[in-house]
């Protein structure tokens, strides 16, 4: 089981097996439930995959890192008729009411998967940036690809933490965060190494979308709920940075200040890219 310990009164991961460096506590579910709507907003539903012919009819999918489970509980209701397994490493799901298509599993996918060969139609996998170091990152990838039947689709979306148009307070979180993963190998960049990885392993038809997320209200409606994303995720990453890096509570805090202000003042935006392919 994994073990978990309290720092600046956020739960967090204390494991020698798990690099995932965010908390695991109520306000880090808000936060995903945030980003979860945010994100049928930005791509315009729940996946990009050629898939919604197949989902209707039934086939089986796997969510690697669920979460509390909002992608997953959202496509079991839209496909009543496939099976949806949606693991994580630590148990926060949202087990109530759930619909009788959904099982959660506690598992660490950094360390292998637990599933039979060929065992799945749809593989997802979101927001690992900061929990899978480089080795666990193109471990889940042929796992991935173990798992998928033949024709069975891959996506990934994925955080490339680089602010465009950023302040100097900006620049300096995306720089301590950065440093702080890359005490335990976790790579800020991997996203746009992923599509790379995917044909080293083999799959075909690899696509890529890349996105810039408006922050603040330039950005019209996405951009003020990012904004509020932001407003949980930059404080979530506050026990990392300054366990991580030279940088003291008081620098962090003064900071965060700074960037919650130059977020009216400033059009950044923040990258990330959603890849999928077929096996």
């Amino acid at each position: 089981m994994t073990v978990f310990e309290y720092k600046e009164g956020r739960k967090v991961v204390n494991d020698k097996d798990i690099a995932y460096m965010l908390p695991v506590d109520g306000l880090e579910v808000d936060r995903l439930k945030m980003n979860h709507d945010l994100w049928k907003c930005i791509i315009g539903g729940l996946f990009k995959s050629p898939i919604h012919d197949r989902l209707e009819k039934g086939i089986r999918v796997l969510d690697i890192g669920c979460g509390p489970g909002w992608w997953t509980l959202d496509m079991a209701k839209l496909y009543p008729s496939s099976e949806f397994i949606a693991i994580d490493m630590a148990d926060i799901f949202m087990t109530q009411d759930i619909p009788p298509n959904v099982t959660f599993k506690q598992m660490n996918a950094g360390v292998g998967l637990d599933f039979e060969d060929e065992s799945f139609d749809f593989v997802f996998q979101r927001f690992l940036v900061m929990g899978f170091p480089t080795d666990q990152y193109l471990l889940s990838i042929q796992e991935m690809k173990r798992l998928l039947k033949p024709g069975g689709a891959i996506e990934i979306l994925e955080l490339i933490n680089k602010f465009e148009n950023a302040s100097p307070a900006f620049d300096r979180f995306c720089s301590w965060v950065n440093e702080a993963l890359a005490t335990k190998n976790l790579d800020a960049f991997v996203a746009e190494k992923i599509p790379g990885y995917l044909t080293d392993a083999g799959y075909r038809d690899i696509q890529s979308i890349d996105y810039n997320v408006p922050i603040g209200s330039w950005g019209g409606h996405v951009g003020k709920l990012y904004l509020e994303v932001l407003k949980l995720a930059l404080p979530a990453s506050r026990v990392m940075v300054i366990s991580h890096t030279p940088v003291t509570l008081d620098q962090f805090n003064d900071n965060l200040g700074q960037v919650l202000l130059d977020a009216h003042h400033f059009q950044v935006s923040n990258r990330y890219k959603l890849i999928y392919a077929i096996k």
